[in-house]
């Protein structure tokens, strides 16, 4: 399918993304400030944490039928991630950004920190650091703490909700309301007179589940497990000795 919504899957970890904001909702918004300093602490605060994640993409307004999904598994610990989904493999270590996309036969390597094409970080920080902008809301769902973000016109999103346990500080459901002019073509988007398959909005629901800690070590994390660098030269780790290795930055 040729939908942007597999971009949010090769996204690093959407939940690093949220929990790493500098934003101004302190002053702006400190409700949504203090929900998002609680799952922070949560999700830092834990070690060799795991769980599962799973995207499903709907048009807005229609029954509850998913077009797509994605299905995967997040590990996290002290900075380092790890995200493996739809074929595509994606570690962060203390260094470098590892992404292996079994498809193309591809490693990508660049310096940690630095971000995706398709990483929706940018636009997530962009968001809270103009919170002026955001209408934001917080209310209680039995034990869930649940904020609702509305965006102005203008904005690749147009609502998003984060569905955070009040206990554990870990987020169950986050969910997107995007425009789909931003993911596909005009051509593919429904018009007066013009079916087509996407409606002008469209909504991605993330959900979490299977949270545990201490199941995997700092192996996952290693680098050798994906190349090997001699002097100054990128190589391949040896099950991926028919790989290509692209340079995504410069100061490798």
């Amino acid at each position: 399918m040729n939908l942007s919504f597999r971009n949010f899957g090769y996204a690093l970890l959407i939940v690093d993304c949220l929990l790493s904001m500098k934003c101004d909702a302190q002053q702006q918004a400190p409700d949504a400030y203090a929900f998002m300093r609680k799952a922070q602490n949560a999700y830092h605060g834990a070690s060799y944490l795991g769980f599962g994640v799973k995207y499903l993409y709907s048009n807005a307004g229609a029954a509850v039928k998913a077009m797509d999904s994605l299905s995967g598994a997040i590990q996290m610990d002290k900075g380092r991630c790890r995200l493996v989904i739809d074929g595509t493999e994606t570690v962060v270590t203390g260094k470098y950004m590892i992404q292996v996309v079994e498809e193309q036969k591809t490693i990508v390597l660049a310096a940690a920190g630095r971000a995706l094409p398709m990483d929706p970080t940018q636009l997530l920080d962009t968001i809270f650091r103009q919170m002026k902008d955001v209408q934001a809301a917080i209310t209680t769902e039995g034990r869930n703490k649940v904020l609702d973000l509305r965006f102005p016109q203008g904005s690749i999103y147009t609502s998003i909700r984060m569905v955070m346990d009040s206990v554990t500080g870990y987020f169950s459901r986050i969910v997107y309301g995007v425009r789909t002019a931003g993911l596909v073509g005009q051509d593919q988007i429904e018009q007066p007179g013009r079916p087509a398959p996407y409606k002008p909005e469209g909504r991605i629901d993330m959900l979490f589940s299977h949270y545990e800690q201490g199941k995997f070590g700092d192996a996952i994390f290693d680098e050798q497990n994906f190349f090997t660098r001699t002097a100054g030269q990128f190589e391949p780790a040896g099950r991926f000795k028919d790989y290509h290795i692209f340079l995504a930055s410069s100061n490798l």
